[in-house]
């Protein structure tokens, strides 16, 4: 709860002389309407005693005290909505900062579904949390306490009678919520699965109709359902056993207290004022107090929504950026060198790579080889920091990676994988995402040298139409060269080809490579392919098998050796072609 509170606070403390304002207004605006009962009592005691002056008086004293909460109530509002939205917008910033920051194993084990699920939920909890802990608590608070020390004045046994009601049923209430809150998590568990399958069948409707599987998506759908609706009944039920058991020990209290104060009128020991006065501290507190369950309950509900959001905030960051980064100004020549390098992968301890030993020169083209699995893409991601190695380092001009910043790391490279994910937005903001500030001529000249120029042309809004959601509107080989001309535009030291012409066909694929090795002139370039037509032109060809090289050379070396593992590839690819 506390660490809870601590993060909550964090957020909202950044606009301090708001949140002044806001809790100065609102302890006010809880003192005049607590104290509205006691102008009841000076009214009812002053028929037929006090003069017609000293009446208006009480009465005009009563409407300045009302129209002073009602201007109090506005200013609160005003200043607590300077304070949450805001403070909103700044949490919902910092938790997608800190999505981007993650580990590329946090993106690996999480569905999107499932994220959206609990940022949605979380802001929503984020703004309730104010409201109930902010205005409704603080409220509630200071008016219990202004009812407790007049009735203590009027009577002790009205006020004890009230206290026990009251606390009886906070003490079960305590109790009550925390089922209440128990079925709220196991109603948000399935509430996230409808969300993944949902957000999963969206992503994924097109292959639901390649397989016509419509009608068993609706089905899984429909099937999980039934614990969602299980779960949301039994969270309801929760509620209604607590506005029963509450509803009925608050009622017994207000009765009870109405009783003795109506003897004690009787009896002469309290005034008629006095008791209308009782009247409306207890019925106005009733309604209080059933609204300090309800905001028991939303606290409770809150805390559970909000308590993943946050914890996105807490999820540690396996990779993380040197306290002390080393800075490395203008361009870098690009020498790479991979020294002793091994890999687990951290969810299941299995190797990816073993005793990697590389040296790829300033300029160098290389190109890895190999099987699928064999660790290729792995040594890619590990240079990119997306991982870090379980043992050995990687330096680029001599600098252990580790001690650079990622996002300078990142920025020195510019990678073409073997599935380009595109942004729902236009062909030249996609470009263009490679260099933000690019001219209209720059990305042009980038979409000429990845051949995708002339295909633009023939639209008919050109470089403004819309590629859809993850390219969804541009086949596999238009993504491709379009992610090859972003990489083009961004003009890096070092650049990877992963898979990059995997989707073209040979005539494209041509104009494709030398578009490539135009771009890779006087860079540092690896190439990861399995169709090895597209890395005969590399300097040193890299061949792995089971996370280790076994062996390195140019593509005449290594076709010379006639029972080498490159020269076997190299005769079953030849033979497929001629097929």
């Amino acid at each position: 709860m506390f660490p809870l509170l601590r993060t909550y606070f964090r957020f909202l403390g950044r606009y301090p002389g708001w949140l002044a304002v806001f809790w100065a207004a609102l302890i006010g605006f809880a003192i005049t309407e607590g104290f509205e009962p006691y102008f009841y009592k000076l009214l009812i005691d002053s028929i037929g005693v006090k003069s017609e002056r000293e009446i208006v008086m009480i009465v005009s004293g009563l409407g300045l005290f009302r129209l002073g909460g009602l201007l109090l109530s506005n200013l609160f509002r005003a200043a607590g909505d300077r304070v949450v939205l805001p403070a909103s917008r700044d949490l919902r910033v910092a938790v997608i900062e800190k999505i981007h920051e993650l580990d590329f194993a946090f993106h690996t084990s999480r569905s999107t579904g499932s994220l959206i699920s609990i940022i949605k939920r979380g802001d929503g909890a984020f703004f309730d949390f104010f409201q109930n802990i902010n205005i409704n608590t603080v409220r509630i608070v200071i008016e219990f306490s202004i009812m407790s020390v007049v009735l203590y004045q009027v009577n002790p046994m009205i006020m004890a009678m009230m206290m026990t009601a009251f606390g009886g049923a906070l003490i079960l209430t305590k109790r009550l919520v925390s089922l209440n809150l128990t079925a709220r998590k196991e109603f948000n568990e399935a509430e996230d699965k409808i969300s993944e399958i949902i957000v999963d069948n969206l992503i994924n409707y097109e292959t639901v109709k390649l397989f016509a599987r419509e009608s068993w998506e609706r089905k899984r759908l429909s099937k999980s359902f039934i614990n969602w609706l299980s779960k949301l009944w039994s969270y309801a039920l929760s509620y209604r056993i607590i506005d029963i058991v509450v509803g009925g020990l608050g009622n017994l209290g207000v009765v009870g207290a109405l009783v003795v104060g109506l003897s004690l009128v009787n009896k002469g020991e309290i005034s008629t004022g006095d008791y209308v006065m009782v009247i409306g501290f207890v019925t106005n507190f009733y309604g209080r107090f059933f609204e300090l369950i309800y905001n028991l309950r939303s606290v409770a509900k809150n805390m559970v929504d909000i308590q993943k959001y946050f914890g996105v905030l807490d999820e540690k960051i396996l990779v993380s950026d040197p306290k002390k980064p080393i800075a490395i100004t203008g361009r870098v020549a690009g020498e790479i060198e991979f020294k002793g390098i091994s890999f687990n992968y951290p969810e299941n301890n299995k190797s990816a790579v073993s005793e990697i030993d590389l040296k790829i020169g300033a300029g160098q083209s290389v190109a890895l080889v190999g099987s699928s699995g064999v660790g290729k893409t792995t040594l890619v991601k590990l240079l990119l920091r997306f991982f870090d190695p379980t043992s050995g380092a990687i330096t680029i001009d001599g600098v252990d990676i580790r001690k650079i910043k990622k996002s300078l790391l990142r920025a020195m490279m510019g990678v073409v994988p073997q599935e380009p994910i595109m942004f729902n937005n236009t062909i030249g903001y996609n470009i263009a995402y490679g260099l933000p500030n690019a001219t209209a001529r720059e990305i042009v000249a980038a979409a000429r040298m990845a051949n995708l120029a002339d295909f633009i042309e023939t639209l008919p809004k050109k470089y403004e139409t819309s590629v859809g959601e993850r390219g969804v509107k541009l086949s596999g080989g238009q993504k491709q060269r379009l992610a090859i001309a972003r990489m083009i535009l961004k003009n890096p030291d070092i650049i990877v080809f992963d898979e990059a012409t995997s989707q073209l066909d040979s005539a494209t694929e041509k104009l494709i490579q030398d578009a490539f090795w135009q771009a890779a002139k006087n860079k540092t370039a690896i190439v990861i392919a399995h169709r090895l037509s597209t890395i005969i032109r590399a300097e040193k060809i890299v061949v792995m098998e089971k996370g280790r090289i076994v062996e390195v050379g140019t593509h005449r070396q290594l076709i010379s050796n006639k029972g080498g593992l490159y020269t076997n590839f190299w005769k079953l690819q030849s033979l497929a072609t001629a097929k």
